[in-house]
């Protein structure tokens, strides 16, 4: 048995909508894992002899949740956003001493 869904909100009730929050809690966990990813993402850059490294990112988000419409048919709505940006990044190094020089 498929779950109850919700339906779309008429012209009425669209018209009193001033915006959407998430829970916080959701929020902080996600980016949370947003900022392992970067982490894990960083390390790739490691092979770069230099030490200081102007990375450039881009983070996609997909929002979607199932809705039924008028004709009882399931549908899915999606929210997209590309998120652009600089990260500085820095080698940490086991012994500092033993770092690469850079020419």
């Amino acid at each position: 048995m498929a779950p109850d869904l919700t339906r779309y909100t008429t012209p009425a009730e669209k018209a009193n909508i001033v915006g959407v929050d998430l829970d916080p809690t959701d929020v902080t966990h996600f980016m949370d894992l947003v900022s392992k990813g970067l982490v894990t993402a960083a390390a790739k850059h490691d092979d770069a002899v230099q030490d200081d490294m102007a990375l450039s990112a881009e983070v996609s988000v997909r929002l979607s949740r199932p809705v039924r419409n008028a004709d009882g048919e399931v549908e899915e709505v999606v929210g997209r956003e590309v998120v652009t940006g600089h990260l500085t990044a820095r080698k940490v190094y086991a012994d500092p001493a033993l770092k690469p020089v850079v020419d």
